[in-house]
């Protein structure tokens, strides 16, 4: 159990809120190491007893906030899904990677410090969430583009795709010395995909 109780009531939902976006900003600020509750409340504008109100300690907070983080990017991905439905594979993987990369940008990168430092809190649950959405973005998009039911191991290319554009985007403004540029690094992971799927159309023909 990851939070003592959920909030109903639109007070609570704001005090559950704010600790949560204190959570990402104090993670930033001070490294996730040298975070502590009293410093989220201090950030959130709470006492320290709003905050065990929802969470059991520090590490119960930070789960929540992956599941948190898990649950944005899932529902930036349906957000964007009706435009990347509607386009070809080069222009589809394209935007996965334009709009990842603003997503994490957001709020002064925040989310993207987060995603740098929070490996072990990706629970079998975040991690479940995140594969479900992965696989309904497949099955959709097959639903508008019916030849790409023949790409041999559609769902793990789409997974593949999405976790990529993570590591990549955050390798990449990571790294100021690339000596490419961003829209480089993508038009190179098109050319990469689309030489799997034209190798697995030929060997069909075959």
């Amino acid at each position: 159990m990851v939070t003592i109780r959920k909030p109903k009531q639109n007070r609570s939902k704001n005090t559950y809120n704010s600790i949560l976006g204190a959570g990402f900003i104090s993670v930033k600020k001070f490294g996730i190491d040298d975070v502590s509750v009293l410093k989220v409340c201090e950030i959130a504008g709470v006492g320290s007893g709003s905050f065990y109100e929802y969470f059991k300690n520090k590490d119960a907070l930070f789960i929540e906030m992956h599941q948190y983080f898990i649950s944005e990017m899932s529902d930036l991905l349906f957000r964007i899904g009706p435009e990347i439905f509607n386009l070809d594979i080069p222009d589809a993987i394209r935007m996965i990677f334009v709009r990842i990369g603003e997503f994490l940008a957001q709020n002064e990168n925040l989310y993207f410090y987060w995603l740098s430092v929070c490996g072990k809190y990706n629970t079998e649950e975040s991690q479940v969430k995140a594969v479900k959405t992965v696989n309904i973005m497949a099955i959709e998009y097959a639903v508008k583009h019916p030849e790409v039911l023949r790409i041999k191991n559609l769902k793990l290319m789409v997974y593949i795709l999405i976790t990529s554009s993570i590591a990549l985007t955050m390798n990449f403004f990571s790294n100021k010395n690339t000596g490419f540029t961003y829209e480089e690094l993508i038009d190179c992971l098109i050319d990469i995909t689309m030489s799997y799927i034209e190798d697995d159309r030929n060997k069909l023909k075959i």
